[in-house]
C-alpha cells in the first residue's frame, strides 16, 4: 500500500518533470525565434533598411523595412513583419513557421517595353558566379514551410510599358490575402490562397475577388476570380485600335476559372460590358472593340445597358508570342462580333485588319488551340 510519503515522492517528481519540460518547451520557443531573427536579418541582407527588429516572446517582429532604388524612391516597404517560428521544427530538421503577418505592404512594379522586370531589382543578387553559390548554399539549407501567411491593407503600383501602345498605371489597394502551406524550395504540395483587393480610377473602384490552390514547383493551379466594376476607360491603350471611338465610361464585371497544366491555360469565363457612354461627337464610323458602335449603341439600347459576352482564354504560358491580356481582349472582341451577328470574315476584318485569308488562318489557329486544350483537359 502507498503510504504518505511515497505519494509525496511522486508528486514532487511528477512536478519537477513537468518543470524540466516547461523549460525545454520554453527554450525551444525562444531558440526557434532566435533562428528565425537570424534568418530574417540574412534573408533581407543589404539591399533593405530596417527600422527596428524585436525579439518578443513567441514572436519576432521587425518594423518597417524599406528599399530604395538608386533615384531614392521607394519601391518596397513594408510597415510591419510578425514571424512565429514552430519549435518543432527544430525536431525535423526544417524551418517550419506558424505564421508570418505582413501589416501595409507595398510595392512599385514595373514592365518595361521587353517585358522584363524593371522594378523591384536587387542588386545583391550579384553575378552569375554569385547565383550558381548561392544555389549551392540553398541546395544544403534546411527547407522551410510556412503554414500560414497573412497580408493586410497592401499595396501595388503597377506600370506596364509592353503591352499597351501608351504605358498604363494600375493601382490595386486594400490587398488582403491569406496563404496556406507554402514551402521553400517549392514543393507541388498544394498551396491555397485567398485574396480580396480594390482597383481605383477615375470612373470607380472595382473589387476583386479570387481564391485557389497552386502547386508552384510546377506552376500548376486551379482558381477563381471574379471583378465588380472595373473602369474600361482606364484600360483603353489595351484594347484602342486605329478608328476606335474614345469612351467617356464604362465598366466591367468578369467572372473567371483558370486552370494551368503543364504551363498551358485553359480559363473561361464571362464578362458583362455596362453603362458605356461614347465621347460626343461619334461618328457612325467609329469603332468601340473593332465594332461599329452604331451596332454597340442598338443591341445595348434593347438589352438593358449590359453586352454579356463569354469567352475562353486559352494558350502557352511558356510561348514568348503569347500574352495573357492581348488574348482575353482578342476573345471579348471576338465575343462581342458574335453577340452582334456578324460573321467569322467580319470578325476577322475588323478585329484583326486582315482579309479573308488572314481571317481564315486566324480561325485555324483558334480552332488548333481549342484542340489542343481539349486533349490536355480530357
Amino acid at each position: 500500500m502507498m503510504t504518505v510519503r511515497d505519494r509525496k515522492i511522486i508528486l514532487v517528481s511528477s512536478a519537477a518533470v513537468a518543470c524540466f519540460l516547461l523549460v525545454v518547451v520554453l527554450l525551444l520557443v525562444k531558440y526557434a525565434n532566435t533562428i528565425a531573427k537570424t534568418g530574417i536579418e540574412k534573408a533581407l541582407g543589404k539591399d533593405f533598411s530596417i527600422e527596428r527588429i524585436e525579439l518578443k516572446w513567441g514572436s519576432v517582429r521587425v518594423q518597417n523595412i524599406v528599399m530604395k532604388d538608386k533615384a531614392g524612391k521607394e519601391i518596397v516597404k513594408v510597415e510591419g513583419l510578425v514571424v512565429k517560428a514552430d519549435f518543432m521544427g527544430l525536431i525535423r530538421q526544417k524551418y517550419i513557421f506558424s505564421s508570418v503577418l505582413i501589416e501595409r505592404p507595398y510595392m512599385y512594379v514595373e514592365v518595361d517595353k521587353r517585358g522584363g522586370l524593371a522594378s523591384p531589382v536587387f542588386p545583391s543578387m550579384g553575378t552569375a558566379a554569385d547565383k550558381q553559390k548561392k544555389g549551392t548554399d540553398r541546395a544544403v539549407t534546411p527547407p522551410a514551410v510556412f503554414k500560414k501567411i497573412v497580408v493586410v491593407n497592401g499595396s501595388v503600383d503597377y506600370l506596364d510599358r509592353k503591352s499597351p501602345e501608351v504605358p498604363v498605371m494600375t493601382r490595386v489597394r486594400d490587398i488582403n490575402m491569406e496563404i496556406r502551406d507554402l514551402s521553400l524550395p517549392f514543393s507541388n504540395d498544394p498551396t491555397r490562397y485567398t485574396l480580396r483587393a480594390s482597383v481605383p480610377a477615375s470612373g470607380g473602384t472595382a473589387s476583386v475577388k479570387s481564391e485557389g490552390t497552386v502547386k508552384l514547383a510546377s506552376s500548376d493551379m486551379e482558381s477563381a476570380a471574379q471583378v465588380r466594376g472595373l473602369d474600361i476607360t482606364h484600360f483603353k491603350h489595351y484594347y484602342r485600335r486605329r478608328g476606335s471611338v474614345d469612351i467617356k465610361r464604362g465598366l466591367i464585371d468578369i467572372d473567371v476559372r483558370a486552370r494551368v497544366v503543364s504551363r498551358k491555360i485553359h480559363a473561361p469565363g464571362r464578362a458583362v460590358i455596362r453603362g458605356l457612354e461614347f465621347a460626343s461627337g461619334s461618328g457612325m464610323g467609329d469603332r468601340f472593340m473593332g465594332m461599329p458602335i452604331n451596332l454597340v449603341a442598338a443591341f445595348l439600347k434593347k438589352s438593358g445597358d449590359q453586352l454579356p459576352v463569354d469567352f475562353v482564354i486559352a494558350g502557352d504560358l511558356d510561348n514568348p508570342k503569347f500574352n495573357i491580356a492581348e488574348n482575353f481582349v482578342n476573345r471579348l472582341s471576338f465575343g462581342i462580333a458574335e453577340k452582334l451577328g456578324l460573321s467569322v470574315k467580319d470578325i476577322g476584318e475588323s478585329v484583326f485588319g486582315v482579309g479573308a485569308e488572314g481571317t481564315k488562318k486566324i480561325g485555324e489557329g483558334i480552332q488548333g488551340i481549342g484542340e489542343g486544350i481539349k486533349k490536355i483537359f480530357k
